[in-house]
C-alpha cells in the first residue's frame, strides 16, 4: 500500500467502525483458541450453512457436476455438496487464524512441498508467477513468506475489502510476515516491476471476471484473468509460471504445493494461448481434490453478456470446451407466432461456439422445431403428462451439464416457478411477461414504420447480450429439399377465415400457372382433398415437420397468410402471400428473400380478425395479375 494512503484520514461510518471492533474482538479469541478448535467451528458453521442455504446449495451442486462429471445425479450430489460445503467453511474459518498463528502453531499446521524449486524459480533476477486457485486455505501462502527469505521479492494480488477500517486491519496481518500486497484497485504498476526485478508473485487465477478473456475452466467457457500471462511476458524471457495450491490433509493442517512449473507448448505465446494452459494446470491442481475447492460462488457466472467474438478464444473454446453454453428458450404458445424467433435462434447459436439451445414449446411444435438442427439441440413439450423438469432431467439432456440462460419468450408463469430447480440462471423476458423475477427485461422502443415481428425477437436478443452478429447469419442454409421443384398453392389459414381467397379465383390462378399441387396441413385434409377434385389437381397433405420435404429452393408457393407459407419460406421456397387479417411490414416472411405479399389496403386492413365481419373481404379486390405480379 502506498505511504501516502496509508497517512490518509480515512472517513468511516458507524457501521464501518463497527465491523472494524468486531473483527478485532474475534482476533483476540482466535489468538488464543487452538487451530483445531476453530477448524471444528468452521465445520459446525458448514453444516449450519448447508442445512439452511438452499441456494448455496444449488450453486455448490451446479459448480461439482462441471469439475467432477455432469451426470452426477442427486443422490451423489447431495453428498459431495455438504462435504464441499462444510470444508470450505472450515477453511475459512481458519484462515482468519492463519496470520495470528504463532510460529510454533505454524511448524505443526503447515507443510511445504517443493519450495526448493519454487525458491529457484524466484532468484537472480527470476521471477515465478504463482496460479493460486481457490482451494484449501490460500492465506497461509502469505503467512510462510518467512521460509524463503532468499527472495528479495515475494508479493500477492488481492482485492481490498469496501470496509477501509477492516482493510488496514487485514492488511497489516497478511503484510507483518514479509508478504508485499497489491491491490488491483492501485493498478499494476508496481506489479510490473516485481515482475521486471524478479522474486515471487501470487495471484488468485480462478476467478470469474467478466472484463478478461473467455477460455473453458474445466471444459466450460467462462471470464479468466489473463494477468499471469500478461506478467509472464513482461519478464522477457525471466519469467516462470507455476501452479501454486494448498489443499487440507487433516483437521486444521494443510500442504502448500508449491514447486508445479507451468511448462508452455512451443510456440504458445499469446495472452489466450498461455492462459489456456494455466488453466489447463490449475484445472489439474484441483482434480487432485475436488471437494478442497471454494464452489460456494458462481465460477461459471451467467451474464447478460456472451463471450466476445474473438477468433483465437473462439478456436481455444472449441479445441478444449466439453460443456456448452446452454440456453432454455420457451417459444410463444401461438405457433404462427413462434415462427418469427427462428432468426432470434440463428442468432443465439452464431454468438459463440459452444452455444446450445434447448426449446421449451407446446406439443404441436415438437416436431417443427426437432427438425431446424443444428440450430435447435434439444425440444421439450410444456402441455404433456411428462413435466418440463423431467424431460430435462433425461440422460440425453442431463450429460451436457448445468443450464445458463432462461429465455422467456411466452412469459409463463408456472413454467418459470416449475423451471426453479435449474437455476442458477439468468433470467431474460420480454417485459410484458409477467416475469418478474427476471434478471433483465426487454421493452420495445421501436419508433417509426412497421417492422417485422422477427425483428422485435433478435432485437430482444441483441438487447440483452450485446451480440454483433451480421444480419447475413440469421439467414442460414435453407433446411428444404433442394431436389425438390414444382409449383404449390395453399388456400388454407391457420389465422382464420378471414384470410381467405375466393376458390374461383384459385381455378383461375392454376390455370395461368398451367398447374400446380394444393399443399395443406392435417387441419384442413378433408377440405384441402374436396378443393383439390374439384380444381383437378393434385393435393398434398404435410404436418409442420414435413413441410421441408416438399419445399426447397426449386419451388414456388401461393398461400395465404398463415403458418404453410412461414414454414415453406424456412425451407427455401418462394413465396407469394396473400394478406388480410395482418400488416405484411409487420407479420409477413421473415426468412428467406424474394417473397412478394399481396395486400388490398382498405380502412378496416389490418383487422388481426380470424372472420371478416365486413360484407365484401377485402382480398376479393385482388387479382390473379397481381398475385402473378402482371401489371394491369
Amino acid at each position: 500500500m502506498a505511504e501516502e494512503e496509508k497517512n490518509k484520514p480515512i472517513k468511516t461510518t458507524f457501521s464501518q467502525k463497527l465491523g472494524a471492533w468486531g473483527y478485532k474482538l474475534m482476533c483476540a479469541v482466535l489468538r488464543i483458541t487452538p487451530i483445531k478448535a476453530v477448524a471444528l467451528f468452521g465445520r459446525g458453521i458448514g453444516y449450519l450453512v448447508w442445512a439452511s442455504m438452499p441456494s448455496r446449495r444449488r450453486i455448490v451442486a451446479r459448480n461439482l457436476r462441471i469439475v467432477a462429471n455432469p451426470m452426477l445425479r442427486p443422490d451423489k450430489l447431495g453428498p459431495m455438496v455438504c462435504r464441499n460445503i462444510v470444508r470450505t467453511s472450515m477453511n475459512l474459518a481458519c484462515s482468519l487464524k492463519t496470520g495470528l498463528m504463532t510460529d510454533k502453531e505454524e511448524a505443526k499446521s503447515i507443510g511445504i512441498i517443493g519450495g526448493d524449486s519454487f525458491v529457484n524459480c524466484g532468484k537472480d533476477g527470476h521471477t515465478a508467477i504463482c496460479c493460486v486457485p481457490h482451494a484449501g486455505n490460500w492465506e497461509i501462502l502469505a503467512r510462510i513468506r518467512p521460509h524463503f527469505n532468499e527472495v528479495e521479492n515475494y508479493g500477492c494480488m488481492y482485492r481490498r475489502l469496501s470496509n477501509p477500517l477492516l482493510e488496514k486491519i487485514v492488511y497489516n496481518l497478511r503484510t507483518k510476515f514479509g508478504c508485499q500486497m497489491f491491490s488491483k484497485e492501485e493498478g499494476l504498476r508496481a506489479v510490473f516491476k516485481l515482475a521486471r526485478t524478479g522474486g515471487l508473485l501470487g495471484v488468485l487465477s480462478d476467478q470469474y471476471t467478466q472484463e478478461g478473456i473467455f477460455l473453458p475452466y474445466f471444459g466450460k467457457s467462462t471470464g479468466v484473468t489473463p494477468l499471469p500471462a500478461l506478467l509472464y511476458k513482461r519478464c522477457k524471457g525471466k519469467g516462470h509460471l507455476l501452479s501454486v495450491f494448498t489443499r487440507n490433509v487433516s483437521l486444521g493442517k494443510w500442504e502448500a504445493e508449491l514447486g508445479r512449473i507451468i511448462e508452455l507448448p512451443e510456440g504458445c505465446d499469446t495472452l489466450e494461448e498461455i492462459t489456456m494452459q494455466v488453466n489447463l494446470a490449475l484445472e489439474k491442481c484441483q482434480n487432485e481434490n475436488i471437494l478442497d475447492g471454494f464452489w460456494m460462488h458462481h465460477r461459471w457466472k451467467c451474464t447478460n453478456r456472451f463471450a466476445p467474438q474473438d477468433t483465437l478464444q473462439r478456436g481455444l473454446m472449441i479445441q478444449y470446451g466439453k460443456l456448452p453454453f446452454r440456453m432454455l428458450v420457451e417459444m410463444p404458445d401461438s405457433f404462427d407466432e413462434a415462427v418469427y424467433v427462428i432468426p432470434a435462434l440463428r442468432l443465439l447459436k452464431a454468438s459463440r461456439p459452444d452455444a446450445q439451445i434447448t426449446v421449451l414449446c407446446k406439443a404441436e411444435q415438437k416436431g417443427f422445431w426437432q427438425t431446424l438442427t443444428p440450430t435447435v439441440t434439444h425440444v421439450c413439450t410444456t402441455d404433456e403428462k411428462t413435466s418440463v423438469v423431467q424431460q430435462l432431467d433425461a440422460d440425453e439432456i442431463y450429460k451436457d451439464g448445468p443450464f445458463d440462460i432462461l429465455i422467456m419468450l411466452q412469459g409463463c408463469k408456472k413454467l418459470f416457478k416449475n423451471l426453479k430447480s435449474l437455476m442458477p440462471m439468468y433470467v431474460a423476458a420480454f417485459d410484458n411477461s409477467g416475469i418478474r423475477k427476471a434478471r433483465s427485461r426487454y421493452t420495445s422502443t421501436h419508433t417509426g414504420a412497421p417492422r417485422n415481428r422477427a425483428q422485435d425477437y433478435t432485437e430482444n436478443i441483441r438487447w440483452h447480450h450485446a451480440l454483433q452478429t451480421l444480419e447475413a447469419d440469421l439467414n442460414s442454409p435453407a433446411t428444404g429439399n433442394e431436389s425438390a421443384t414444382g409449383t404449390f398453392i395453399a388456400p388454407f389459414s391457420t389465422l382464420g377465415k378471414a384470410d381467405s381467397w375466393a376458390e374461383e379465383k384459385w381455378a383461375e390462378l392454376v390455370k395461368e400457372l398451367g398447374g400446380a399441387t394444393l399443399l395443406a396441413l392435417q387441419a384442413d385434409e378433408a377440405a384441402a382433398k374436396e378443393m383439390a377434385a374439384r380444381l383437378g389437381i393434385a393435393c398434398q397433405i404435410c404436418t409442420p415437420e414435413t413441410v421441408q420435404q416438399y419445399m426447397g429452393p426449386q419451388t414456388k408457393l401461393y398461400a395465404v397468410d398463415g403458418l404453410l407459407p412461414q414454414l415453406a419460406a424456412a425451407a427455401g421456397a418462394t413465396c407469394t402471400v396473400i394478406m388480410a387479417s395482418r400488416l405484411a411490414e409487420r407479420y409477413g416472411i421473415c426468412m428467406g428473400e424474394g417473397h412478394r405479399h399481396i395486400c388490398n389496403h382498405i380502412p378496416c386492413h389490418p383487422c388481426m380478425q380470424g372472420e371478416c365481419d365486413m360484407p365484401t373481404p377485402c382480398t376479393d379486390a385482388i387479382t390473379v395479375k397481381q398475385v402473378l405480379g402482371i401489371e394491369e
